[in-house]
């Protein structure tokens, strides 16, 4: 016990230290708890050796990480963001790390160790990236508001990928076995939260109601946090993941303000314990000995961030001049998410210490982000400046068709919520489809252990074939919908086709995005099927197949168009502002 205190109160005088070095040379508090951690940890001065403290309050401080985190992330509130911040999150993430898989493989590491830091290299720091702008009163810039969208995304699927992580098991478990088991664990914790939030949330609402005070409002939210964590750690998941959807539910409460402001000391409290003992785990001889290495993927980072989001603002939000530079500079930084799942890596023995790797990925990406989001215009100005006139209006002209396309499916007209409402309804039966064949299989184990009858199994079998036919039916149905709500879409958006010549573009559009995806899930594939690296032949054909196929595309664009759409004698270039028409 004597240790433990001396522990507590060793991290509580440091903790103190890393925040004023941190807001001395006005960086976020993160990076001087994993600086300070990993000079007190064991692996350096050794002033911290209590293993037994470290373990749990990392436990517990990435638990009320995440449910603080969850208390921004209201259902309803989620609803409102656009498509495009939601494209755009999605698509950085998955070229990300995509990339970064590659990258590992070619350097010699496993499929399985690429696979994660593909992924550690994926997500943006939202803690760092807020913290930088507000240092340099950037916040009010045009471009924040889509930043702090697509962060929100990307948080979301942060938390989706250590779901992943902490629900697949490295031992010599079947594939199926493995997916089965992970996905009924989600699907049982999302019937929770849905159960919680029709039943149980109007009680607790009446109740806060009628019983208000700091005192209930603390417990209660400590409360839900405790019950979620521990239901997810029940199902094998991460209990960070739990936390996560407690802080949901309090954010649609609505005393959520009153729910922050009490939960807040300790979030600040915790957090900052969560970073520095995270800094203990770091081994600074790992980050000199694989400092090239590490170079190299902050490289990949910087240089996958300002091609990928640049384009993907550019075509899908309209930004031009330095908004695009400025945009991708500003999302370079590595997120916390980061060591959450280099501590997820442990389980798979991987012989290669990701935590100390990722810390000082995250901790050098910020500090270029820091100093670079300064000149993001001196990065616009040569890069456009050596690009030839009719490449760049080429792209200006993708630029504002793909604009109206986007700003369409945002609007809130009849074909966008019938768009909507076929893509719940398509997603939401080909998750009826799965639960259908594992609860099947279960099943079918279940009465084959019971020697139950063959013939009833035999009738139990052809009426989960029935509801199968019906379920792919109704998906194929709904899956015609949304193609037609596209179609729609497309035709309004550019006002120069038919519907019907829409469809045309609208469904080689989709062979490409099915193109893509198989492309990029690769990475996770080799990871679940552990496929040796020969297999990588395979996304390299998919890669011609999908260049062929942007080509065919844009054929088919451009003979379907309408030149008056984009007046090409009126798209001028200009370095400061940018394309104007």
């Amino acid at each position: 016990m004597e240790q433990e205190l001396i522990t507590l109160g060793i991290l509580f005088f440091f903790a103190l230290i890393g925040g004023v070095l941190a807001a001395r040379f006005k960086q976020p508090i993160l990076l001087g708890l994993l600086v300070v951690g990993a000079i007190i940890g064991p692996k350096a001065l050794g002033l911290i050796k209590g293993e037994s403290v470290l373990a749990p309050m990392i436990d517990f401080g990435a638990i009320l990480m995440l449910f603080v985190i969850g208390l921004e992330f209201d259902i309803s509130k989620l609803q409102k963001i656009g498509l495009k911040a939601i494209l755009i999150a999605t698509t950085n993430s998955s070229v990300l790390t995509f990339v970064g898989f590659m990258v590992s493989i070619l350097i010699g590491f496993s499929v399985q160790t690429s696979m994660f830091i593909g992924v550690i290299l994926s997500f943006g720091s939202t803690v760092v990236i807020v913290k930088v702008l507000e240092n340099k009163g950037m916040m009010h810039r045009q471009e924040v508001p889509l930043l702090i969208a697509v962060l929100i995304i990307e948080d979301i699927l942060a938390v989706l990928i250590i779901t992943f992580f902490s629900g697949v098991s490295d031992k010599n478990i079947s594939l199926v076995n493995n997916i089965e088991t992970l996905l009924i664990s989600m699907i049982l914790l999302i019937v929770a939260y849905i159960a919680f939030v029709k039943f149980v949330k109007p009680i607790l609402v009446w109740t806060l109601k009628n019983n208000s005070s700091d005192e209930i409002t603390t417990f209660t939210a400590l409360a839900l946090c405790a019950g979620f964590a521990y239901l997810a750690y029940y199902l094998k998941l991460s209990p960070a993941v739990g936390a996560f959807m407690a802080g949901s539910i309090v954010a649609s409460l609505p005393s959520s303000k009153e729910f922050e402001k009490a939960i807040a000391p300790y979030n600040l409290i915790i957090s900052s314990f969560f970073f520095i003992a995270i800094g203990t785990l770091i081994d600074l001889t790992v980050i000199r000995e694989n400092i090239m290495i590490i170079l190299l993927f902050v490289a990949v980072v910087i240089i996958t961030k300002l091609i990928t989001f640049s384009s993907l603002v550019y075509f899908f939000a309209n930004m031009k001049g330095d908004k695009m530079f400025f945009s991708s500079i500003a999302m370079c930084s590595v997120g916390e998410f980061s060591l959450l799942i280099a501590k997820q890596s442990a389980k798979f023995n991987l012989g290669i210490d990701l935590v100390s790797i990722s810390a000082a990925i995250v901790a050098i990406s910020a500090l270029i982000m820091s100093i670079a989001i300064n000149y993001s215009d001196r990065v616009y100005q040569p890069t456009m400046e050596n690009m030839p006139y009719s490449v760049r209006k080429k792209i200006d002209e993708t630029s504002l068709y793909i604009k109206s396309i986007s700003e369409e499916m945002d609007l809130d007209n009849k074909h966008s919520q019938l768009l909507k409402r076929n893509m719940i309804s398509f997603f939401s039966v080909m998750l009826l489809t799965l639960l259908t064949v594992f609860g099947w299989r279960k099943l079918a184990l279940f009465m084959t252990l019971q020697n139950i009858n063959t013939s009833l199994i035999s009738i139990i079998y052809v009426a989960v074939l029935i509801i199968l036919t019906a379920e792919l039916f109704y998906a194929a149905f709904r899956a015609k919908k949304i193609i037609r709500s596209f179609s729609e879409i497309f035709a309004n958006a550019t006002n120069t086709r038919s519907v019907i010549e829409s469809k045309k573009v609208v469904i080689k559009t989709f062979m490409v995005i099915g193109t893509i995806i198989i492309i990029l899930s690769s990475p996770f594939i080799m990871f679940m099927f552990n496929l040796h690296k020969t297999y990588l032949i395979v996304p390299g054909v998919f890669i011609l197949l999908l260049i062929w196929q942007v080509h065919r595309l844009s054929v088919n664009a451009n003979n379907n168009s309408n030149n008056n759409y984009i007046p090409h004698h009126k798209v001028n270039y200009n370095v400061k502002h940018g394309w104007k028409i």
